[in-house]
């Protein structure tokens, strides 16, 4: 496939979300809570839906990622290991590759994450169609493993 490597993954993001019917914010939802259902059953983490920002991290020193943090921002799924926050889960379809605001959005909630230390991981939607895969679970399991 030709193309830049962003181009490339949006395309990849388009197909997966037509092919699983997952393209809305229902279908979001439900890729969240399964994710959520397959991390803590899998790998003795707690998972928590839709947290916000300003419950996760302190307020940020810079006003541009101030206004965000505090009206209305989450994380789709936070991740913990012993009560500690170890990874900001972000599960999206073709929105997160295609749509200008989501995406400065998206660079907006890295950066919170990058500046108190935790990792935020983007994933496409049809991540769900591969949980039962063993290389899915080995890569899910040395990213969680690795950041604490």
């Amino acid at each position: 496939m030709n193309g830049s490597p962003e181009q490339r993954t949006s395309a990849f993001v388009q197909n997966a979300d037509r092919l699983t019917g997952i393209a809305n914010e229902q279908g979001d939802e439900k890729v969240i809570e399964k994710l959520a259902t397959f991390i803590e059953s899998n790998f003795r983490l707690t998972v928590k839906m839709k947290v916000p920002l300003r419950e996760l991290f302190p307020e940020p020193e810079k006003r541009y990622l101030r206004s965000f943090w505090n009206f209305g921002s989450h994380a789709d799924l936070a991740v913990f290991r012993h009560g500690k926050l170890v990874c900001v889960l972000e599960p999206g379809g073709k929105a997160h590759f295609s749509d200008e605001k989501q995406k400065e959005r998206d660079k907006k909630k890295r950066r919170i994450c990058k500046i108190n230390g935790v990792s935020c991981l983007q994933l496409g939607n049809s991540i769900i169609n591969h949980l039962n895969k063993s290389k899915t679970q080995r890569f899910f399991k040395k990213y969680f493993y690795s950041l604490v």
